[in-house]
């Protein structure tokens, strides 16, 4: 054989393999912007990242992006679209998805910066229809908090619970989230009571961290926690997640509930909650369709499902059981340290609803100080 048919005998696999994947040169190419309405990196955030790269797989890499302004108006988020139109440099990604309400305000607001590309929204409550009819080849995974399955819950895992005290704060969103569970706990009503600290009348002005501790270290023996957000305080301050899993962590003298993970591990019990991961892996295969082809603005994508998990150390803590079925992680290793029953203010509970009158009492003077 002559070197020439040498030569080609060995260049023919080759170009044989660069027939054949040559099709998916363009998927590989694939680059989809995850635009978070944070200043950077959380330890949730990034839960939500992964599952998006793992979802995606090699289809399409990832790139974040952190709206990091000055300020809240106009001109400070004129400079994060400086900011990002220069580190894009003409590379418009293939999809974008926006993190959170600030994220997605900021894609709709400054779509230039994405031509083409679909905008997949995640992490937030659903926006208006008329919205979404304005945002062009638009979808999203709307947050649906799980309020009434936590609240079935917590009488469920705690037959003798007395007072059920709902955290939120004043973003938009929240005052739904209470309309919910005061819908949710109606067949309870009979048996126990509601509050909402920062959010009663007279006093309706929100918590500060002070006061959301106390709040925390007040909740009877016979009261359960129920957090549903808290991303920012009465002032509009935006709080770290790993601030509010500290407060939980040193002041809560009762069993606390989560609707979401972003303060899983905190010494919360848990329940039934959004993962961030799992958020992000729902968006990853909403993104896979927008690059198959699909139009987003077509597709019923579904909310990311909640699921059952426990802190097994906090359950143990609080003499707790997990239902069956439950995802339990760090499980109690040795003998479980047990917190004070009575809250900090020295309010003894063995009154009943009695003492719940002096706890909404003692809040309301602690917000009014």
């Amino acid at each position: 054989m002559s070197e020439r048919n040498v030569t080609w005998f060995r260049l023919l696999p080759m170009l044989i393999l660069a027939w054949v994947l040559a099709p998916c040169v363009p998927a590989l190419a694939a680059e989809v912007l995850l635009l978070h309405s944070g200043t950077g990196p959380t330890p949730w955030n990034q839960r939500l990242t992964s599952g998006l790269i793992e979802g995606l797989g090699s289809a399409a890499s990832v790139r974040q992006a952190f709206l990091k302004a000055d300020g809240s108006d106009e001109d400070a988020y004129d400079a994060v679209y400086r900011r990002l139109s220069g580190a894009l440099a003409g590379d418009a990604p293939e999809a974008v998805v926006a993190e959170g309400p600030v994220a997605f305000a900021f894609a709709r607001k400054y779509a230039d910066l994405f031509p083409g590309a679909p905008l997949i929204f995640c992490a937030m409550d659903r926006p208006a229809s008329e919205i979404l009819s304005r945002s062009g080849n638009c979808t999203g995974l709307s947050m649906t908090v799980p309020v009434r399955e936590n609240i079935d819950l917590i009488f469920a895992m705690r037959p003798d619970t007395r007072l059920v005290v709902a955290i939120a704060d004043r973003t938009p969103g929240s005052a739904r989230l209470m309309d919910r569970v005061d819908q949710a706990m109606r067949p309870y009503l009979h048996r126990a009571q509601i509050m909402f600290p920062g959010f009663e009348a007279g006093d309706d002005q929100g918590l500060d961290l002070h006061a959301l501790g106390d709040t925390l270290a007040s909740v009877p023996s016979t009261g359960a926690v129920l957090f549903l957000r808290f991303s920012e305080d009465r002032e509009g301050t935006p709080v770290p997640d790993e601030t509010l899993a500290a407060l939980i962590r040193d002041r809560a003298a009762s069993p606390v509930f989560l609707a979401g993970d972003a303060v899983f591990g905190s010494g919360a019990v848990g329940g039934w909650m959004i993962p961030a991961k799992d958020m992000g892996a729902d968006a990853a295969r909403v993104v896979l369709k927008a690059l198959d082809g699909e139009k987003v603005s077509e597709m019923l994508a579904r909310p990311t499902r909640p699921v059952l998990r426990f802190d097994g150390t906090a359950l143990a803590r609080y003499g707790l059981k997990a239902p069956d079925k439950a995802e339990l992680v760090n499980p109690p290793a040795g003998k479980v340290e047990e917190r004070p029953i009575l809250p900090v203010t020295g309010l003894a509970w063995a009154l009943g609803l009695a003492a719940t009158a002096a706890l909404a009492a003692f809040l309301r003077g602690r917000y009014k100080a």
